[in-house]
């Protein structure tokens, strides 16, 4: 199961349940509150960290072209449970580099089954 904080100290925190399917869609705006339509040519990336500090992501999703990210039994099979970070960075065609939801907390929690 996909948890987001959406108010309060951890806005943005993401709780999933080790190997679930989960889809995250988010919207991206401007200054002005805005919705903006990202192109075929735009990328929102999802990079998930052990530590804020750490070179190398253990995770990287692409934003498909429905606006979501999708996560699949796989990519999380292999990661221990436990608390990591993670922000989602969009690169339009023109070049232009935008963190649209800064580092924030990434639980991956045990699941029963």
């Amino acid at each position: 199961m996909l948890t987001i904080e959406t108010e309060g100290r951890y806005r943005n925190k993401i709780t999933l349940t080790k190997g679930d399917s989960a889809a995250l869609k988010i919207k991206v705006r401007d200054a002005r509150n805005k919705v903006l339509s990202l192109s075929d040519s735009d990328t929102a990336v999802l990079t998930i960290k052990h530590d804020i500090n750490d070179a190398a992501a253990v995770l990287q999703l692409q934003m498909d072209s429905d606006g979501q990210f999708v996560f699949h039994p796989d990519d999380t099979a292999g990661l221990e449970c436990g608390k990591y970070c993670y922000d989602v960075q969009v690169t339009l065609s023109n070049g232009n580099v935008y963190t649209v939801i800064p580092p924030a907390q990434f639980f991956l929690e045990k699941g029963v089954t």
